[in-house]
């Protein structure tokens, strides 16, 4: 993975730069930004796995998403780091290097 963000009601987001992907679930134990470590464990039941979207040639270009937040209950933020150099990423991952992405959840 390469970020992880949890509210205060344990809806959790976490990402991963390899899949470029993104999961949402509902973190248990978490209640108004208290943890209570005894009750702690993700429910099985609410959780999806999103894709981030695509080039028109179905490449993905969202290469090294590094951080992500919610924005509400229905938007995350996504942050992207610099294009890895020297040829180790394709060059259409250069589109969304550097940038910050905004996202409406279905």
């Amino acid at each position: 993975y390469s970020d992880v963000e949890v509210t205060s009601s344990g809806k959790t987001v976490i990402t991963t730069q390899e899949d470029s992907a993104f999961w949402i679930g509902q973190l248990g134990g978490v209640e108004n930004g208290m943890i209570d470590p005894d009750k702690l464990k993700f429910d099985e039941d609410v959780s999806t796995i999103y894709s981030f979207p695509k080039s028109d040639e179905c490449h993905s270009v969202y290469c090294n998403v590094e951080g992500v937040t919610f924005i509400n209950d229905n938007m995350i933020m996504a942050v992207s780091d610099k294009m890895k150099s020297k040829g180790k990423q394709p060059f259409w991952c250069l589109e969304k290097d550097q940038s910050i992405h905004a996202f409406v959840l279905p």
